[in-house]
């Protein structure tokens, strides 16, 4: 449970981050919390609502950046309670649209050793050739001991002593059908090297959306808008 106290303001600005941190940890306490963990041991008295934020990112780091940018701010309201009141609506209506960014992260556990990410690629293929062909011969064969006068009476048939006529009609239709299929896979090993390019380039990509949403606080903190 958080104590608030009454803070006692020597000029007409509004308190600095700093101030409010240092008053909800450090009040009436013997061992006082340095400067540096003010942030992380006080987000619980900011940000005591509830807003959207992607499980890509930790809840405490996330509050622990923001108090730590604007450690040194004013306030841009005449009490905290309306400074929090105002952050608690700005973070509900711009996290839903940063939090498609930071799902877009890559999700790796990057400190886990032997990672392993495997790949499964499957395919097929089908095919099909139709051929046909015809073929038609014929064969007349006449034999006769007629003599040479008598060849007309050969032609016609009349005087034929062999014969011998054959016909061969030929049709051939083929059709092959192939099908093929199988798969391939890949097994991807990540080396330590890999992890630290992938470490930093999830920082920076961490820290661009950080700068667009500080850009987005701003609005919250006097001589910022």
């Amino acid at each position: 449970m958080w104590i608030f106290p009454t803070m006692r303001n020597l000029n007409n600005d509004p308190p600095t981050i700093y101030a409010l941190l240092n008053s909800y940890v450090n009040y009436d306490v013997e061992e006082k919390t340095k400067i540096k963990n003010l942030a992380s041991e006080g987000r619980g008295a900011i940000f005591d609502f509830d807003y959207p934020l992607s499980d890509k990112i930790d809840k405490e780091d996330f509050e622990t950046l923001i108090l730590n940018h604007y450690m040194m701010r004013r306030i841009g309201f005449d009490t905290p309670t309306a400074f929090k009141i105002g952050l608690n609506a700005k973070l509900n209506e711009i996290m839903p649209n940063y939090n498609k960014l930071f799902d877009a992260l890559d999700g790796w556990d990057i400190f886990t050793d032997g990672e392993v990410e495997s790949r499964e690629v499957e395919r097929s293929e089908s095919t099909n050739t139709s051929t046909q062909s015809t073929e038609y011969s014929a064969s007349d064969l006449r034999n006769s001991n007629m003599p040479q006068n008598k060849l007309d009476d050969i032609r016609d048939g009349k005087y034929v002593s062999d014969y011998n006529y054959n016909q061969n009609n030929s049709n051939a239709n083929a059709n092959i059908d192939g099908a093929s299929s199988g798969s391939e896979s890949e097994t991807i090993t990540r080396t330590p090297s890999d992890k630290i390019r992938i470490y930093k380039e999830f920082i920076e990509n961490r820290d661009n959306i950080m700068t667009l949403i500080f850009k987005d606080l701003d609005i919250l903190f006097y001589g910022l808008a």
